[in-house]
């Protein structure tokens, strides 16, 4: 008997996107923190990774590199829609706002610097993702 995994509503939100997108690859980006060693680690974060084992989805690696987060820069962007010009006390709130939003998820070297416009350096994955079709049940 076949067992089905329990999977996430993250984990079902890919899987419906890859399983829709069947002509053509799925292309994402993912963040992840600079370690000690200043090396990309190898693997995708859990959630990706255990539908790679459940033979979900199929990703290939198409690049990764060292830049200042992407994910801060557009939240920072949207924040300051409507301010003509962004202060050291508007980086503050949208700092605090920021760490307390994602607190739970945010990592710890992922946090963004105290001075205005200092974004976090991070990795950033490039990947395709392509649903896998089962070819028997």
């Amino acid at each position: 008997m076949t067992q089905i995994p329990s999977l996430t509503h993250q984990q079902l939100e890919l899987l419906r996107i890859a399983k829709k997108n069947t002509v053509g690859e799925l292309r994402l980006s993912y963040e992840y923190p600079v370690l000690d060693d200043n090396e990309p680690q190898i693997g995708h974060p859990p959630f990706i990774q255990e539908l790679i084992d459940h033979h979900f989805i199929h990703v290939q690696v198409k690049e990764t590199s060292l830049r200042a987060s992407e994910f801060q820069q557009e939240n920072w962007i949207e924040h300051c829609d409507g301010i003509d010009y962004p202060h050291q006390a508007d980086w503050d709130r949208w700092r605090q706002g920021f760490i307390t939003q994602l607190s739970e998820e945010i990592e710890s070297l992922m946090i963004p610097g105290k001075n205005l416009g200092q974004f976090t350096q991070v990795w950033i994955r490039e990947i395709s993702v392509r649903a896998v079709q089962p070819s028997s049940l």
